[in-house]
């Protein structure tokens, strides 16, 4: 009995082990690839604003801007300025594919001592990265409150479902 405990012990520690450098092979490579996007400097630019793709217009207005290579996106930029402060999405795309999302969000530093929101300095409110592989997410990292708190919202769905959004405003654009 107490050698079949180990040996089933034995078994499992090695699957989570693997399990686990697998992950990280993955998010490597995922990291890898976001790292040459980011350096690509050939990359052509296709930007929106405001109206041109968002359906209600906040205090400080946006941008969406989607980068080609070869006429495929690669990576695509949501800045929106809130009256509360300002919000960054970055989607990357590989082979077609969304592999990885990047989220800052910071809010107007509130000054106590005068009683105002100073929106000329920002504070980091939350940063999150979460990455994908097969259509899936498989890994996240956060830091700071954000809207996933709500556990009816999953990143894994609402990231792509997003990101295709965005893909399919920015072709409209780019095909002009």
């Amino acid at each position: 009995m107490n050698k079949a405990i180990g040996l089933l012990a034995a078994i499992l520690l090695t699957v989570i082990a693997t399990a686990a450098q697998n992950r990280l092979k993955e998010k490597t490579a995922i990291r890898q690839l976001v790292q040459q996007i980011n350096r690509d400097s050939a990359l052509k630019p296709v930007t929106l604003t405001n109206e041109e793709w968002m359906e209600q217009m906040t205090d400080g207005g946006g941008s969406l801007t989607g980068y080609y290579k070869n006429k495929l996106l690669v990576k695509a930029v949501r800045w929106i300025g809130y009256s509360s402060g300002v919000e960054i999405v970055e989607s990357y795309f590989h082979n077609n594919e969304l592999i990885f999302v990047y989220v800052q969000a910071d809010i107007f530093y509130y000054d106590e001592k005068k009683g105002v929101l100073r929106t000329d300095s920002l504070e980091r409110n939350f940063e999150g990265r979460y990455y994908f592989s097969d259509k899936k997410m498989v890994d996240s990292a956060t830091l700071g409150h954000n809207r996933f708190e709500d556990d009816t919202l999953d990143p894994g769905k609402v990231w792509p479902q997003e990101a295709a959004t965005c893909k399919r405003l920015l072709a409209r654009r780019a095909a002009q």
